[in-house]
C-alpha cells in the first residue's frame, strides 16, 4: 500500500479532507494524521488478518492502562482495517533514561497473567516464524532459497530457548511505540502484533533498535532495570535467544520492504550476514 492510498482510505473512513491529511508512520500499518486531535491506523491485510487484528482490538479494551485505546469501531474497507486512535506523539526523549517504560512493561505482563488466568483474553500465540514467512513472501528475490531457508532455520532454533511463562505479550515494543502519557506511565501504541507469548520477547525490540538503530549508547539497561524492579531477575539465556530472534525478524521485515528499491535489498543482505554470524555493530549505514 502506498502511503497515497492510506491517506484516501484513512479520510474515506473517518470523512476528513485528504488535504489536510499527514502520513506520520509508514510500515506493515500506515499511520495518518487525518486532523487536529487524530490518527488513522490504516491497516491492509486479508480476510484472516483483519479477523485477527479486530480480535486484538477487542483484547485491548481489557488492557486500558497499559494501550492505547481507538477513539470507537475500525472500519473495514475491502482488504484493510481503519482504526481511529488519538494523536500523541510517541518515543522516547534521545537522552530519557528508559527505567519507566521496563517497569511499565512489566506492569502489562503482570495483567495479561491475571487476565489469563481468568479465561478472559482470545488472543494468538505469537509465532515468529509464521510473521517472518509472511514477510519473505512479500520480497522480490532478496534472498536465496538456501539463505531463506538458513533464516527460518535460526529464527526457530533460537525461539526453543525464549522460555518462560506465557502472558499478553506486546510483541513490537520498541523505542517509537512508547508515548510518555505522564512523567511517572508511559503506554503502548500500534498493537497489531499483540499475542501471547514468552514475556522475556518483550524486551528485545526495545534491545535491538538501540544497539542497532541508535545514535548514541544504549538505553537498553535502564529499561531492563526498570522491568526487573517489579519482574524480577530476567532469565539471560533467554533474553540472548530473544534478541537473536529479533534480529533475524528484522532482516525478513526489511526484506519485504525492498519492493523496487535495490538498495534496500543491499541492506537487508548485510543484515542478514550480521544476524547469522552474530556480529555486532549498528546498522544505520
Amino acid at each position: 500500500m502506498t502511503p497515497e492510498q492510506a491517506v484516501a482510505l484513512a479520510c474515506d473512513a473517518l470523512g476528513t479532507d485528504p488535504a489536510q491529511a499527514e502520513v506520520l508512520r509508514a510500515a506493515d500499518a500506515v499511520t495518518v494524521r487525518v486532523d487536529a486531535g487524530r490518527v488513522a491506523r490504516v491497516i491492509p491485510g486479508d480476510a484472516d488478518s483483519i479477523v485477527a487484528t479486530q480480535r486484538v482490538l477487542v483484547a485491548i479494551a481489557q488492557l486500558p492502562e497499559h494501550i492505547l485505546q481507538p477513539l470507537g469501531d475500525a472500519f473495514v474497507l475491502g482488504d484493510t482495517l481503519v482504526v481511529p486512535y488519538p494523536l500523541v506523539v510517541p518515543g522516547a526523549p534521545a537522552d530519557a533514561d528508559l527505567g519507566i517504560a521496563g517497569a511499565c512493561l512489566a506492569a502489562l505482563h503482570t495483567t495479561g497473567r491475571h487476565l489469563l488466568a481468568d479465561d478472559r483474553l482470545d488472543l494468538p500465540v505469537f509465532d515468529p516464524l509464521v510473521i517472518a514467512t509472511r514477510w519473505l513472501d512479500r520480497s522480490i528475490a532478496v534472498f536465496t532459497e538456501s539463505e531463506r531457508a538458513d533464516l527460518l532455520g535460526a529464527i526457530g532454533e533460537h525461539w526453543l530457548d525464549v522460555a518462560g511463562e506465557p502472558t499478553v505479550i506486546h510483541g513490537d515494543a520498541h523505542r517509537a511505540n512508547w508515548w510518555p502519557q505522564r512523567t511517572d506511565w508511559w503506554m503502548l501504541i500500534d498493537p497489531e502484533f499483540l499475542s501471547l507469548g514468552p514475556a522475556v520477547y518483550d524486551l528485545a525490540p526495545l534491545e535491538v533498535t538501540e544497539r542497532r538503530l541508535g545514535l548514541g549508547p544504549s538505553r537498553f539497561p535502564s529499561f531492563q532495570a526498570g522491568y526487573e524492579s517489579l519482574a524480577g531477575r530476567i532469565d539471560p539465556t533467554a533474553l540472548a535467544a530473544a534478541i537473536r530472534v529479533r534480529e533475524l525478524l528484522s532482516v525478513a521485515w526489511l526484506a519485504s520492504r525492498v519492493g523496487e528499491d535495490s538498495q534496500i535489498a543491499v541492506r537487508a543482505r548485510h543484515r542478514l550476514s550480521d544476524a547469522l554470524n552474530g556480529r555486532d555493530g549498528s546498522w544505520l549505514a
